[in-house]
């Protein structure tokens, strides 16, 4: 079991994903128990203006996190003559890197959101709903929150190791 957290400790990315797929799994077996479920229950009309809020809200998200990886791939190590402060540095370059990894794994996720909720708009007009649509707008949402949830919590906990010890 410990290597299995020393290996997702390393990879932060593969949480998203988990969490995609364990909310895809968690959606196909609610539907698979009869009727519409999530967003396919909602009457047509509110259900298009919930996929508009999401593609607006996505796609600011979406702006905020490449311009998050922007800014990380910007930070170098700073130079520092005493080995201790250059391994130091090294490792906090390296939890910036891991942290860029997930915001862009999330990318991905909140740019799914953003074409199927636009394909929803579009498409999803039947009374009983998308259910394919629908499985993949929420399941996206839920890995996207908590992808920014985890890149989140590993630029805290980056700043304050930065910090910690000038």
């Amino acid at each position: 079991m410990s290597s299995l957290a020393t290996k997702i400790n390393r990879n932060w990315w593969v949480i998203p994903i988990l969490a995609f797929g364990s909310a895809v799994t968690c959606l196909v077996l609610m539907s698979a128990l009869g009727g519409p479920r999530m967003l396919a229950a909602v009457k047509p009309d509110l259900r298009k203006d919930i996929y508009s809020s999401l593609t607006g809200s996505s796609s600011g998200l979406l702006g905020f996190a490449l311009a998050a990886v922007a800014i990380l791939a910007a930070f170098a190590p700073r130079t520092d003559t005493q080995e201790r402060n250059r391994r130091r540095e090294v490792a906090l370059a390296d939890a910036r890197t891991d942290i860029a990894k997930c915001l862009l794994v999330t990318s991905v996720f909140l740019m799914t959101i953003l074409v199927a909720s636009t394909v929803g708009i579009g498409m999803d007009a039947r009374d009983n709903g998308n259910s394919s649509i629908s499985t993949i707008v929420v399941a996206a949402a839920f890995a996207s929150l908590v992808g920014l949830l985890i890149s989140g919590l590993g630029v805290t906990l980056s700043i304050l190791e930065r910090n910690a010890n000038p």
